[in-house]
């Protein structure tokens, strides 16, 4: 009776058959869609042994020649034919012995490659190649927290928030486009983050799955999260397509999205059938525009220097901004005011260079001293620690011109105009909670 081996080759059923290590299986990556992490610290590849059959032929055989008859010999002759075949079969065993070593280191040789056999040629009937895979890293294999300069830095949304805050890390030098990732479902902002070496996907679970991301940023309107509520029915869908995975160290998500509470954005994020696994840090934080030169001002929902923030996250935010603690409650309040006042602050400024420019002088000239008129003006607030009207006060003097330009303002009611644009941006920032944009 034979049998064939994958390669059509007849083989004794009495012979032992090769062990045909089994190939390494290479991991999904947590996002779902077979992408590897590109970290990881552990590998599922294992060396594969196999042993050569020893039939014959180069890989050594076992079996010798058969023997002729012995013929008779005379009793005197006995003794010596004796001494003759005792030497011959010391010889031969010791022949034996020797191939058999050779060939055994030969299979461990090959096993060690992932080859059955002699360099993975077929040297007899039996042999077969076994081969194993390289191994994919898996998602989520780090076990340690990452540090600034080896964090990787995602960002889901590629609007001009998340500019902003790029082109603040690359400025400080903190971080490398290497360890930024942007996802949104548009790409049509792509473009000028792969040119810098931004890696982007249109897959936002990427950011956790594929990318295996550190720190978060949440940079898209409140709309998106409330939508799968909307969509959900009794369990909201997940924002991410499925549910992020799990990790064995913890992580950081940082929300931009104004008017959404971070209970509403865990339910979006986190399976609730295995919530407890989770290692995830959530804060609000609000960022000004201004960090994309390094001089913006921020807001987070702990004291920056308590445990309760991670030495990752203040490192990452300090360097392109000052921040300041404002409970969760009133972090909407907050973008109201310090997030988009930065672009009520420019319109004063411009109004007041296109007065300096009615009144004679250039554009440049103009723009330079109302800028710095604002700066020496704030400055002198939080230095002498006054309120400012009390120095608005100490800035006027009877009949002078400063308190008659102060009387124009109040009969085109600016103060008031500038109130009804921090309740505008509030009402609109709700606005974009209910409705996309």
């Amino acid at each position: 009776m034979s049998e064939t081996n994958e390669n059509n080759d007849e083989v004794p059923k009495s012979e032992a058959q090769p062990g045909e290590g089994g190939k390494s299986e290479s991991g999904t990556g947590a996002d779902g869609g077979g992408g590897a992490s590109p970290v990881a610290d552990e590998s599922d590849a294992s060396p594969v042994e196999a042993k050569s059959s020893g039939t014959g032929g180069a890989d050594g055989a076992d079996g010798a020649d058969p023997a002729a008859p012995p013929e008779e010999k005379a009793p005197e002759e006995g003794v010596k034919s004796s001494v003759k075949s005792g030497i011959a079969d010391a010889v031969k065993s010791a022949t034996k012995s020797g191939v058999g070593s050779q060939q055994k280191k030969k299979s461990t040789s090959g096993s060690g490659n992932g080859k059955s056999g002699s360099a993975g040629k077929r040297g007899s009937s039996t042999g077969s190649k076994v081969e194993a895979k390289p191994s994919r890293s898996r998602s989520g294999s780090r076990s340690k927290v990452a540090s600034l300069d080896s964090a990787r830095i995602g960002f889901i949304g590629a609007g001009r928030m998340t500019d902003s805050i790029i082109k603040g890390l690359l400025k400080a030098e903190k971080v490398k486009p290497k360890q930024i990732f942007i996802s949104a479902k548009s790409a049509k902002n792509f473009d000028a983050f792969k040119v810098q070496g931004i890696t982007t996907s249109t897959r936002a679970y990427d950011i956790f799955g594929k990318f295996d991301c550190d720190v978060i940023f949440m940079a898209v309107h409140g709309f998106v999260v409330r939508n799968c509520f909307k969509l959900g029915g009794t369990r909201p869908l997940a924002l991410t397509t499925n549910f992020i995975p799990t990790r064995r160290r913890a992580i950081y998500v940082l929300s931009l999205i104004g008017g959404v509470p971070l209970s509403d954005l865990k339910q979006v994020l986190l399976n609730p059938d295995s919530e407890n696994r989770y290692k995830v840090a959530m804060h609000r934080v609000m960022l000004n525009t201004s960090v994309a030169y390094g001089l913006g001002l921020g807001a987070l929902d702990v004291e920056v220097d308590s445990k309760k923030c991670a030495s990752l996250i203040r490192d990452l935010l300090q360097s392109i901004a000052k921040l300041e603690f404002v409970v969760a409650e009133q972090m909407d309040a907050v973008c109201s005011l310090a997030g988009n006042g930065s672009a009520f602050v420019y319109y004063i400024i411009s109004a007041l260079a296109e007065g300096g420019f009615k009144m004679g002088l250039n554009k440049v000239m103009a723009t330079k001293l109302a800028t710095k008129t604002m700066q020496s003006a704030a400055l002198a607030i939080l230095e002498t620690n006054k309120g400012p009207a009390a120095l608005r006060d100490a800035s006027t003097s009877p009949s002078g011109s400063a308190i008659y330009g102060i009387a124009v303002l109040d009969k085109q009611d600016c103060a008031s105009g500038l109130q009804a644009a921090i309740e505008g941006a509030n009402r609109r920032l709700k606005e974009l909670v209910e409705s996309a944009p």
